[in-house]
């Protein structure tokens, strides 16, 4: 969704990050995005390359604590009482070129050691986060997914209500090529 927000907010150019490549051809099969996977490239240095040394204008973190960690990442957590990690937080800020814009969406709810404001404040990094003021916004977006939005193009599972379990089970564990699951009452 946050692609498809890019491309309507007039992006030029939209680059899907996943550590997961059937998300990954999902992405570029419905939002005609470029892709990138972290497990195959050099994320930042990828994109200084397709952005011609600048970076990118926005980076937007639609992970928020929750991005795969390996062991040492999970210590360090542990060692500093953190939920999480702000890993892919702190890829954006390298990313994004000098005065670019980093919007987080994913949802941090702990202090992190070791935060990246010497990076903010060099590159001069604008911030926008928060919850979302969506009563402020509702009708907008309503008459978006009614106009301008294709919504079903990222449906991977339609399920029973009573198969709620299952549901969350496979997203979370990321199975089944599992991207976005509806979930039918009285099923």
């Amino acid at each position: 969704m946050a692609q498809k927000a890019a491309w309507i907010n007039g992006a030029s150019r939209v680059i899907a990050i996943d550590p997961l490549n059937y998300r990954l051809a999902k992405a570029k099969a419905v939002n005609k995005v470029d892709t990138l996977n972290p497990h195959e490239v050099d994320v930042v240095e990828a994109i200084r390359e397709m952005t011609g040394g600048r970076g990118a204008d926005v980076c937007v973190d639609a992970v928020g604590f929750e991005p795969e960690r390996d062991l040492m990442d999970k210590v360090k957590a542990a060692v500093h009482f953190e939920a999480g990690s702000m890993k892919v937080l702190d890829m954006a800020f390298k990313a994004v070129r000098r005065m670019g814009t980093v919007s987080i969406m994913g949802v941090y709810g702990s202090p992190y050691d070791n935060f990246p404001l010497h990076r903010i404040f060099d590159k001069g990094i604008t911030l926008k986060m928060g919850q979302a003021p969506v009563l402020n916004h509702i009708d907008k977006l309503i008459e978006l997914v009614k106009d301008k939005v294709v919504l079903d193009d990222i449906i991977t599972h339609t399920l029973p209500l009573s198969e709620v379990s299952h549901a969350y089970e496979i997203f979370q564990k990321k199975e089944e090529d599992c991207v976005k699951v509806v979930l039918k009452p009285g099923t």
